[in-house]
């Protein structure tokens, strides 16, 4: 056996047992479309596509696990960033739609844009000066969060992309 045969053997294992997701394309695409929040046009999006991103990028908080039962299935996940915590609730509906209610500390009005991979439009709402928003008939599939804050003193914030 040849060294290309043992490459195209481990290969065809890796593509069998491992395969990638199938919507890893639109995944890539909708992280590099990024760079479109940024006032700085990038010269190679594929560089480093968030190197010009003016933007906080918030992580995943970590959750406790919380069992319940309900007709609903309803998923509550949280983000943080240096200067703000997103909170959101997704509910399914049953018209296979889902809701999302949201929670933004410290409080604020702010403008938050739910971003979709095209060709899908974005959505925007502003949060009440507690900081409340909601998205209502939202279809399933890959989405993002940016929080929009009314002072050009703040950055924006960005949520990582999340499967609805």
């Amino acid at each position: 056996m040849t060294d290309d045969d043992l490459d195209r053997e481990i290969l065809a294992r890796l593509a069998h047992h491992d395969p990638p997701p199938p919507d890893l394309d639109e995944r890539v695409l909708f992280v590099l479309a990024l760079s479109t929040l940024s006032t700085t046009p990038l010269s190679n999006p594929l560089s480093n596509p968030l190197s010009t991103l003016d933007a906080e990028v918030a992580r995943l908080a970590p959750a406790d696990p919380v069992g319940a039962r309900a007709t609903e299935r309803t998923r509550t996940t949280t983000f943080e960033s240096p200067t703000r915590t997103v909170m959101i609730t997704v509910v399914d509906r049953p018209d296979h739609l889902i809701r999302i209610d949201g929670w933004l500390a410290p409080a604020t009005a702010a403008r938050v844009e739910l971003r979709f991979p095209e060709p899908t439009e974005p959505r925007t709402v502003i949060a009440d000066e507690a900081g409340r928003f909601v998205f209502d008939e939202v279809p399933r599939g890959l989405a993002q969060l940016v929080i929009h804050p009314p002072s050009p003193d703040v950055p924006r914030v960005v949520t990582p992309s999340l499967h609805l």
